[in-house]
């Protein structure tokens, strides 16, 4: 601790209090360095307090011309320090974003500090402490000469420094720290840390000289985290490389005591990164890559890990015992199961890729909301900086953004996806795809539909009748090669039969012609007969019957017509069956059911007047009979009894055939 000591009445001006308010915004700090001290009022009195010791020139202190040198800081921010400790108000200016209103009581008025003198800032700051530099100073006990500083007329006559160290500031033998911990500066390898960081932690010659480690790109060695954090225990130095976009997996937690900030270890996830040091639930989380955390909410906590930069952390952490006060929850044990939300973008866009972008600064890209022939309206890359480590990592111009960091832009504006690359850090990892360009796209539409023209052109030539192949909705002409061979198929139509529009075969028997060529299929429509056609409409079902029924020499030339989809019709049948009466079908089983053969007449009146030869029974009572054998579907008519329920499915075929001439 700084004594100071002095008399506040003299000079006859007394004590003064005023506010001050400093606004840094465009400075990194607001300049003033405190330190806790006191003033001796009297021989028997004395006020302690946070005392000004230094204001740096050019900073909105200095410039402000309200403060000076001994000023005792009342209350920050509406707030009572006269009794905090130094750290607990740098914490408070550090948190107090850009402006501060401080209340402050000096002790002499009638000196109005000169903003432009250089001795209101570092220089005045030297002055108050080494009033002698010779080589008589005694550093043990710490004694000055008085008058030197008496005759200075700029000096405060109600203060006098006493036991005080008289060194340079920067001399590495000062065991006190009196440089401002507010704001940040970079370490000597560049990297930006925060200034109360054990990383800018200064020690004395001696402690240098016992410290054989090297620093890190943070400044960090054990000795500097030792001193800084010597208060608490078992001190850790962690380090660990990040993969990707695999996440930390830690939970972090607050102190117990709610007049108390700290950052916690609450659980570590089996399947993180952190899995594999040694970190424990419990564990003080202190300094995480020079960002001090001690003393800080640990939900601002989550996001410096959010937005530390580089692939490497660096955490300072300190293992608590399992009986000390602490973490405000129990620890976690179960975690979530960790869920990718982007896996999906690969099964809807299978030439999407990945691509992972170092952020040092900037991305190098930049990115338009637009719209695509080929995929519809999304983000896209519409420039990169040459050189930029997007460039380099093979990101093009024209590339639509699928997501960001596990973030889906699928469905994101322009501002949300601008949003996410902002705050992206490290390295950002993207899922692109690479889309044609309209001129691409247009030459291959022409190509395509050339190649449609011409496969219709080939499809339109006459093809050889007994190689022909029957294709959907067109009418084929193909040759059978029979040479007396029956046909072997069922077939449905005629006048005096329910299917009056066409010829259509139900069921083509294995042994037969037409099964032997392996052209035709069931509900295959047949317009003529070796050029005649098959006019239902006006012949009799006899009639139709025999012309699949006669024996052809050699060939028999079919024209054939096959519906996609099928044209049928499908109707329910239900009748009561007696005990021992047959049902008098004959069935001839297929892949589609159980064909109608014939029917004997008399059975049944349902089935007399309802069902005719070539019709197909699909499900009997509920049961399908689609691809069954003939000794199965046997056996299912054959102990059906009671009440029956037959589905039966008809062929219904558009006229295709001119009606004959007169």
């Amino acid at each position: 601790m700084v004594q100071y000591q002095g008399n506040s009445g003299a000079g006859g001006g007394g004590e003064h209090i005023h506010m001050v308010t400093l606004d840094k915004t465009g400075k990194k700090s607001f300049g003033i360095c405190i330190v806790r001290g006191e003033v001796k009022d009297s021989p028997n009195t004395k006020t302690t307090g946070i005392f000004i010791k230094g204001i740096v020139p050019d900073s909105p202190a200095h410039l402000c011309g309200k403060l000076k040198v001994g000023d005792r800081i009342l209350s920050l921010n509406g707030k009572d320090v006269r009794h905090a400790t130094e750290q607990a108000v740098i914490d408070l200016i550090k948190d107090a974003d850009f402006k501060i209103e401080l209340e402050i009581q000096t002790f002499d008025k009638s000196e109005e500090p000169n903003k432009n003198d250089p001795r209101n800032g570092y220089m005045q700051t030297k002055n108050k402490f080494n009033q002698e530099q010779s080589s008589s100073n005694t550093m043990g006990t710490g004694t000055v000469r008085q008058p030197t500083v008496r005759n200075d007329p700029r000096r405060n006559p109600a203060f006098s420094a006493s036991r005080v160290k008289h060194v340079p500031i920067n001399n590495d033998d000062d065991d006190e720290d009196t440089r401002d911990m507010t704001g940040r500066i970079r370490t000597e390898a560049g990297y930006e840390i925060d200034r109360a960081s054990a990383g800018n932690c200064k020690l004395n010659k001696q402690e240098k000289d016992r410290d054989k480690e090297q620093e890190d790109e943070f400044g960090y060695t054990m000795a500097k985290i030792n001193k800084r954090y010597n208060m608490m225990k078992d001190l850790r130095r962690i380090e660990i490389q990040r993969q990707g976009n695999v996440p930390l997996g830690i939970a972090l937690a607050g102190h117990k005591d709610r007049q108390k900030m700290a950052c916690f270890v609450a659980g570590v996830d089996p399947n993180g990164l952190l899995a594999s040091v040694d970190v424990k639930p419990g564990d003080e989380i202190v300094e995480v890559n020079g960002n001090v955390l001690k003393n800080r909410c640990h939900l601002n906590a989550s996001a410096v890990f959010k937005n530390v930069d580089g692939e490497k952390l660096v955490l300072i952490t300190s293992r608590r015992k399992p009986n000390d006060e602490g973490m405000c929850v129990k620890p976690i044990k179960k975690f979530p199961a960790s869920t990718d939300e982007t896996k999906f973008i690969f099964d809807q866009f299978p030439k999407a890729r990945t691509v992972q972008v170092r952020k040092e600064g900037f991305l190098g890209i930049m990115v338009i909301y637009g719209k695509h022939v080929e995929v519809g309206s999304g983000i896209f890359v519409s420039d990169l900086r040459e050189g930029s480590n997007a460039e380099a990592a093979g990101v093009k111009v024209g590339d639509m953004v699928l997501a960001i960091n596990q973030d889906v832009t699928l469905d994101s504006n322009y501002d949300e996806a601008t949003g996410l690359l902002k705050r992206a850090e490290g390295v950002v990892t993207m899922i692109l795809l690479t889309l044609k360009s309209e001129e691409a796209i247009r030459s291959e539409r022409e190509a395509e539909e050339k190649k449609k023209e011409e496969a219709k052109k080939e499809e339109e030539k006459p093809q050889e009748p007994s190689i022909a192949e029957i294709k959907p909705n067109k009418k084929i002409l193909i040759e059978v090669k029979v040479e007396k061979k029956p046909l072997g198929v069922i077939v449905t139509g005629g006048k005096n039969n329910n299917v009056k529009t066409g010829c259509v075969i139900t069921h083509i028997y294995p042994e037969g012609a037409l099964a032997a060529d392996n052209r035709l299929k069931i509900f295959d429509h047949i317009c003529d007969i070796n050029g005649k056609a098959v006019h239902c409409e006006s012949m009799t079902t006899l009639k139709v019957h025999q012309l699949f029924h006669m024996t052809y020499e050699k060939n028999v030339n079919f024209t054939v017509f096959r519906a996609d989809p099928p044209e049928l019709d499908k109707f329910n049948v239900e009748f009561m069956k007696k005990s021992g009466k047959e049902l008098g079908l004959s069935l001839a089983p297929n892949e589609f059911g159980c064909t109608i053969s014939e029917i004997m007449q008399g059975q049944y009146p349902e089935i007399d007047s309802k069902l005719q030869r070539g019709d197909i029974i699909t499900k009997l009572n509920g049961d399908a009979l689609e691809g069954l054998t003939f000794q199965v579907c046997y056996a299912l008519f054959k102990g059906a009894n009671g009440k029956i329920s037959m589905e039966v499915t008809r062929p219904k075929p558009t006229l295709r055939t001119e009606a004959p001439k007169a």
